[in-house]
């Protein structure tokens, strides 16, 4: 907000100029941090959608609350409980405790949960879920054979920031050649018309 030639900034956007900070020193560019705070925007309705709390979408690894298998039903029913080992095989969820799981990317929990609803049978979700899951790990072994691949002449404290920063790089990187790269396969090549180019892609006569 401004008055006059004073810009007056509330609460809220100095917790939105403090991240933005933060991710700069991680190695973020303006345009990552702006994407990220797209999916953050609309990762706030999520846990509406998905019954849950913002506490409960974490790893085992991170603090907060898993989710009961009651919770996972109400966000795929067509999933749970009936076909919650096979979800748990795909790695979207994870087992940590006694009817508690762990969310380690509510977003493909999220997209999961729209594609089977859209009418994709569940079976070729879990598959689709499968294949990420393989990229993912594939992905992780390279690197961490990366890392115990220590440089002679590298300080451990600069291998520490390294690492550190290389996980939120590592995480938005794939995240974007994905994207990139399916753009490729399906034919857009119009970042600034997707929405156009999916429509002719996916046109079907709805009347």
């Amino acid at each position: 907000m401004r008055r006059g030639r004073s810009g007056i900034y509330g609460a809220s956007h100095l917790i939105r100029l403090d991240l933005i900070g933060r991710l700069q020193e991680r190695g973020y560019s303006l345009a990552g941090i702006r994407d990220l705070l797209a999916a953050w925007r609309d990762g706030s309705d999520l846990t509406e959608v998905l019954g849950l709390s913002p506490d409960q979408l974490v790893h085992a690894e991170e603090p907060g609350a898993p989710a009961t298998a009651d919770q996972l039903a109400r966000a795929v029913p067509d999933l749970v409980p009936a076909r919650l080992a096979d979800l748990v095989d795909t790695g979207v969820v994870e087992a940590c405790g006694p009817d508690h799981y762990c969310v380690p990317s509510p977003s493909l929990l999220q997209l999961t949960a729209d594609a089977i609803d859209a009418g994709y049978d569940a079976d070729r979700i879990l598959r689709l879920l499968e294949t990420l899951h393989d990229a993912v790990e594939t992905i992780a072994d390279a690197v961490a054979e990366l890392l115990a691949e220590r440089p002679a002449a590298a300080h451990t404290d600069q291998l520490v920031a390294l690492a550190t920063r290389g996980r939120g790089l590592l995480a938005h990187g794939t995240g974007r050649l994905t994207i990139h790269a399916l753009g490729k396969r399906i034919g857009i090549t119009d970042e600034e018309d997707v929405a156009g180019a999916l429509h002719d892609l996916l046109e079907v006569d709805d009347r």
